[in-house]
């Protein structure tokens, strides 16, 4: 009798090892993601979507991996990746970052900063020229304030959208405005800004925009995510992704 006892309490232990070990790997993955169209925007309720959000969800369920959406600020999106076992739809890949995340496949590679002026104004094509210039707008806790910060360009006017930037720029509320290449072309196309108001000036950092996850990532979702991702390349999704927001 005691010797079924035993074997019994062997198979139960067994069988709830198993059991939440399978529980366990069905965690989902927290897909998260800032205001930055058209790569991604929050809505109502965190509700993420864009058409960067769609592109890496649809890897996520090409990998078979199970996760949820959630947008949010751009400061606390960076603390779920320090602090979580998350995703981020996107991120501006920078010696800063490098060692804090980890980086899994590139969205846009040739990706940089720019600055943006008015057709009437001179194109700002370096970090002194913005110097001399009484307001440039940035977006609030993003890559491109921080560069314009340690360049020592102090006049920044810092925005809570990149919707907004663009109409202080028109308005003449700011000299310049500096953003990300494909952003900045979006964000002109949705608040209906003719090319012929604005110059975008030349590169002034590159900045490729990268699939980022948690430092902890597990290594086998990463894996899955890379391959997940060369399929892409291959059966043409992300080059439908790139028409569409290039």
């Amino acid at each position: 009798m005691l010797r079924s006892f035993v074997k019994y309490s062997a198979m139960y232990l067994t069988f709830i090892g198993i059991f939440g070990a399978s529980a366990s790997a069905q965690e989902p993955v927290k897909l998260v993601g800032f205001e930055a169209l058209p790569f991604t925007t929050v809505g109502e309720g965190r509700k993420l979507s864009g058409l960067g959000y769609d592109f890496v969800a649809g890897l996520f369920d090409t990998a078979k991996i199970p996760y949820q959406g959630e947008g949010m600020p751009l400061a606390r999106m960076l603390e779920t990746l320090e602090q979580n076992n998350a995703v981020g739809v996107f991120l501006a890949r920078n010696p800063a970052r490098e060692e804090k995340f980890t980086w899994i496949a590139g969205l846009v590679e040739e990706e940089g900063f720019f600055f943006i002026s008015r057709a009437d104004r001179k194109p700002v094509t370096s970090y002194e020229e913005a110097k001399t210039l009484k307001a440039i707008g940035a977006v609030q806790s993003g890559a491109p304030a921080a560069l314009l910060q340690a360049a020592g360009v102090t006049s920044v006017d810092l925005g809570t959208s990149e919707g907004i930037n663009a109409k202080k720029l028109m308005a003449g509320r700011i000299d310049a405005w500096y953003t990300g290449g494909s952003i900045a072309r979006y964000v002109l196309k949705q608040e209906q800004i003719s090319g012929n108001t604005v110059v975008i000036g030349p590169r002034i950092v590159p900045a490729p925009y990268w699939i980022v996850g948690s430092k902890t990532l597990p290594k086998e979702t990463v894996e899955k995510l890379q391959a997940a991702f060369a399929e892409s390349k291959n059966n043409g999704k992300f080059a439908a992704f790139r028409a569409q927001i290039d």
